[in-house]
Order: C-alpha cells, then sequence, then structure tokens
C-alpha cells in the first residue's frame, strides 16, 4: 500500500521565530542621535511604511498615507513637520510628498534604511533603521526596523527593543499557531480586523499580509464601528478578527456575541501577554509584537486555505508603479 500523502503543513511560525529572532539579535538597535523637534508633525507612507507611522499617533501626531498628500496637491493642515517613511527611499509617493513639504518651507525628516537615497536626499534630517537580514515568504521586517524609526523620533528609547522583541517571539508564536487551528476549514469571503487605537497600527499590518498572503477583501474596523452596520454582513461567510489589547474588553465580548448570532466567525486575539507589559514603551512593544503575529498568522491561514501567498507569482511585483519615475 502506498504511503498516505503528507497532510498540508498548517503553520509558519516555527521556522519564521527561529529565523527572526537570529536576525533581531544580530541586528544595530536603532538610535538617534538628538530627538528632533517635530512641533505638529505629519507621518506619511505607503503600505507596510504607513502602518509603521501610525505608530506616531500614540504620540499625539497624524499619520496619512503618502498618496493623500502628493495626488491631492496639497499639504495637511496645521502641520510644522511632515516625516516620510520608505523601507527603501524610493517610494514615489512618499519622495514626492517630502518635496512638496520642503518646497513649502516645512520641517522635513526621512526614516528610511537607505542613506543614499531620494527620500533622504530631501529631508532636513535622517533617521536611518537598519536592515533585518532575514528570509521571509510572508514580510515583517521591514515594518519592525521602520516602526522603530517612528517611535524613536517620536523620543522613545528604542535600544533594547530588538531584544525585548526577540525574546517575545515564543509567545508570540504560541498565540498564532492555537488561532490558527481554531480557524474554519475554508477560507471566508472577506476578514475584518477590529482594533482600537492602542494598537491600530499592528490591526493595519494584519490587513495587509492578510491581502497579501490568502489574496481575500480584508479591511480595518475601529471596533465601534463594527458594531453598528457589520451586523448586515452575510450570508457569505465571514471571518471577524478582534484584536485586543489593554481596553475595551467588555465592549469587545458584546460586539463578538452580537457578531456571532448573525453567522459570522470571530476570533478574538488577546495581544495583552505577546511582551511584558512592564516593560518601557510597552505599548509600542506591544504594538510591533502584534504586526509579527499577524504575518505570521496570515502565512498560517494563507497554508490552511491552501491558498499561496502572494498569488503563487501568478501577478506582476515588480512595483513599478510605486517607485519614483523622476
Amino acid at each position: 500500500m502506498p504511503a498516505a500523502p503528507e497532510p498540508a503543513p498548517t503553520s509558519a511560525s516555527a521556522s519564521a521565530s527561529a529565523a527572526l529572532r537570529a536576525a533581531l539579535l544580530d541586528v544595530p538597535p536603532v538610535t538617534v542621535d538628538s530627538v528632533p523637534d517635530l512641533g505638529r508633525a505629519v507621518f506619511v507612507g505607503s503600505g507596510d511604511s504607513l502602518a509603521s507611522g501610525l505608530i506616531a499617533t500614540g504620540f499625539g501626531h497624524r499619520a496619512l498615507s503618502a498618496g493623500d498628500v502628493t495626488w491631492s496637491g496639497a499639504l495637511p493642515a496645521a502641520c510644522d513637520t511632515l516625516v516620510g517613511i520608505s523601507h527603501s527611499g524610493t517610494s514615489g509617493a512618499t519622495v514626492r510628498a517630502l518635496r512638496m513639504a520642503r518646497d513649502a518651507g516645512l520641517k522635513t525628516v526621512a526614516i528610511t534604511s537607505q542613506a543614499s537615497s531620494p527620500l533622504a536626499d530631501t529631508a532636513d534630517e535622517v533617521q536611518l533603521v537598519p536592515t533585518l537580514r532575514v528570509a521571509e515568504e510572508v514580510p515583517c521586517a521591514g515594518h519592525v526596523m521602520l516602526a522603530q524609526g517612528v517611535a524613536a523620533v517620536c523620543g522613545v528609547d528604542t535600544a533594547p527593543f530588538n531584544q525585548a522583541l526577540a525574546q517575545s517571539l515564543d509567545g508570540v508564536r504560541a498565540t498564532v499557531d492555537a488561532h490558527v487551528r481554531g480557524l474554519p476549514e475554508a477560507a471566508p469571503a472577506a476578514v475584518s480586523v477590529l482594533s482600537l487605537p492602542e494598537l491600530r497600527s499592528g490591526a493595519d499590518f494584519w490587513v495587509l499580509k492578510l491581502i497579501e498572503a490568502c489574496g481575500l477583501a480584508v479591511r480595518n474596523v475601529p471596533l465601534e464601528e463594527s458594531g453598528h452596520v457589520d451586523y448586515f454582513i452575510g450570508p457569505q461567510v465571514h471571518l471577524t478578527l478582534q484584536l485586543m489589547g489593554q481596553h475595551g474588553r467588555s465592549r469587545f465580548d458584546r460586539l463578538a456575541d452580537a457578531l456571532r448570532t448573525t453567522g459570522q466567525t470571530v476570533r478574538q486575539v488577546d495581544t495583552r501577554d505577546l511582551t511584558d507589559p512592564g516593560a518601557p514603551d510597552a505599548a509600542v512593544l506591544r504594538d510591533l509584537a502584534t504586526a509579527v503575529a499577524g504575518t505570521w498568522f496570515a502565512h498560517g491561514a494563507a497554508l490552511r486555505w491552501g491558498r499561496p501567498p502572494f498569488r503563487g507569482g501568478a501577478v506582476n511585483m515588480d512595483a513599478r508603479h510605486i517607485k519614483l519615475d523622476s
């Protein structure tokens, strides 16, 4: 009798955890010589970089898609400093937005891994971040470092972050694997990710990674807004992921009960213990760990549902349409 075929893998977090831990412990920390005087700052980026920029909203700043500035041709109101975020330093809309700000006389700051890049060349000040050397099928390394760059510019001492995040990865892995095992066997028609502001950056990153890994329509929803309209979703299968931090637990529970009565699948992801709650700047660390969890969860879900990440190469991924063209 022929041997039974090997079951499809349903977790990608074991090898990813080891690789990311090694990379974090091998790379220099994100440091800043002097925290810039930002005044009223707006952080701009696109894709993963915008998710990184959302970290700044926890420090009283704003974050916008770089395209909202560039393609509307208008700088944000009441803005003293525009901070552009791009790992490569070549994201077209971000570079153009920073050039607009520079030409208008605003202070400009670049957060990038590339000192010799159009973004860095445009900025008054540059916050460099190291590059994590790690092979990833669904990427999070760039965000992990850019988000630290954002936090550093906002005045956070990020020097201990790499080690602290590395130490958290076993717990992140265990949380992810438990939730992947609890997923339905078939992919839903779409996914909603619910959060409060303390995890809005992490939630935005979950959305991006679920789209990349699973090829599904995914939306990022403030918790209360879900309660006002999401019970109309159906009858197609819908998955709701609630990312829960320190706040709003009773509201999450009540909305989960309400959504389940409409036939939705609801998974509550408790992030409180992903990192040490007593660590300095624990909220930023928890948001970073949540983003890592979202990456591994998305990859695990793709494996469970038989959906190859990035549609298995069936679409053009050269990214020329988002790079600087002049």
